[in-house]
């Protein structure tokens, strides 16, 4: 039944109002002639025209309502696909970890994602980019977007007000630009603080090291000199100028093999150490050494190993370096005639060892914990360098317990003492 309306449906949508009038027009000219015309035959032509008018009317109507209706679910759709589409473009922006801000001709902020909400404020968008970023060289930059009409302004270094530096790339959106579609600017932020720092270091560290060996080569050049001229012949300056060359030599020593040793800490950072360690006997052999430093000034040394602490997991070599660089500072720099303790506790779970050496010494300013494991630093440069510091022995500590994913606490109270602690994976076998 449906399938025998289709022609019928097809011929009549393709008769026009037109076409329906010269048909009727032709039938009566036919009748006419003919002489047939008469009420019937007029009321039965009406009758079919009036029909066919009718079909052609309907057709087009569900034609017309088809397409339009087709239209609008069409546009309907292709509206929601490009808000879905917006809708990802955003959220993949806002998922970037670094910065990105999108300006329009009017120098307005039309979007900003998470990461540059949080570093130039939450009302970014929609305000003047340049409220934000004051920098004349930014200025230009955009400026070379919007009135020069380049693609790319180049990359700017901007610092703001945190200290926090990054690398700016201004550039014009894809896209953006022609006659319909206004010009618009993509502003990405590249941080490169952590970049200029490491650089700052290494750059201080070379300065430090040069100073280091620099004076002491700086006192042996001026005794062979001396001892080539006047001294040649006095033998009493020349035993003495010999004594200093040499303890000026061996300081030059010590300071060259502990930045290799660094060196090869560094090298080492990511290599987490497996080996199992017998604590008790590696802090007697370490207090036997340093209690021959202390001797002199009638320090003793106590230890104290908990039950549960005799076994940790570390770098056997490493660990020692540790305990004796922090043992010997307690015997240089601790009070005349007290005692340092070093002692070991496990935690609760026996899943971690404390070891902490303290001592009675004159305690350290607030002032200077922060910086005690940094490079060349010293509390007291005159008594370190009398003593024979290096200033590398607490950063070799730090790097050290570093790559032993544990971290060096230092607590100390003036004229009571020091404490360093750090702790270490128990081993399995405790």
């Amino acid at each position: 039944m449906n399938q025998s309306n289709k022609p019928r449906t097809k011929l009549f949508s393709l008769l026009t109002g037109r076409m329906v009038i010269v048909v009727l027009l032709a039938l009566f000219a036919f009748f006419w002639s003919l002489d047939l015309i008469s009420a019937l035959a007029a009321v039965v032509i009406f009758s079919v025209t009036s029909g066919l008018l009718l079909q052609i009317d309907r057709t087009d109507t569900d034609s017309t309502g088809q397409k339009l209706g087709e239209k609008k679910e069409s546009s309907m759709v292709f509206g929601r696909q490009r808000g879905a589409i917006k809708s990802v473009r955003a959220k993949t922006l806002h998922a970037v970890p670094l910065p990105i801000l999108i300006i329009g001709e009017d120098h307005g902020v039309s979007f900003a994602n998470h990461a540059a909400e949080e570093l130039l404020g939450g009302d970014v968008v929609g305000n003047d980019v340049y409220l934000h970023l004051q920098q004349a060289r930014i200025v230009d930059a955009i400026q070379k977007i919007f009135v020069d009409g380049k693609k790319h302004a180049g990359v700017i270094r901007f610092t703001n007000s945190q200290k926090r530096t990054f690398d700016v790339t201004i550039s014009r959106v894809s896209g953006t630009g022609s006659k319909d579609v206004p010009t618009q600017a993509m502003a990405f932020f590249y941080e490169v603080t952590s970049m200029l720092q490491t650089e700052q270091m290494r750059v201080d560290f070379v300065a430090n090291a040069s100073h280091e060996l620099r004076t002491p080569l700086s006192s042996v050049i001026g005794f062979i000199e001396t001892l080539q001229g006047p001294a040649k012949d006095d033998t009493p300056a020349r035993e003495r100028f010999l004594g200093i060359m040499q303890t000026e030599t061996e300081r030059m020593v010590r300071l060259i093999d502990d930045l290799l040793s660094l060196s090869r800490i560094e090298m080492s950072r990511h290599e987490s150490p497996d080996s199992e360690v017998n604590l008790p006997a590696m802090i007697n052999s370490i207090v036997l050494t340093a209690s021959s430093i202390g001797a002199e000034r009638n320090i003793e040394f106590e230890t104290n190993i908990a039950a549960g602490a005799e076994k940790v997991v570390a770098d056997a070599d490493q660990l020692m370096q540790v305990l004796i660089n922090l043992s010997v500072n307690a015997a240089k720099y601790a009070d005349r005639d007290t005692t340092v303790f070093v002692g070991a506790v496990a935690n609760a779970d026996n899943s971690a060892v404390t070891i902490s050496i303290r001592d009675e010494g004159p305690g350290i300013l607030e002032e200077h914990l922060a910086r005690l494991t940094e490079r060349f630093y010293r509390v007291d440069d005159a008594r370190s360098r009398k003593m024979g510091g290096t200033g590398l022995g607490l950063a070799i500590v730090k790097h050290i317990l570093l790559r032993h994913d544990s971290l060096l606490n230092v607590k100390s109270q003036v004229g009571k003492g020091t404490v360093f602690s750090f702790t270490l994976k128990a081993s399995a076998q405790n």
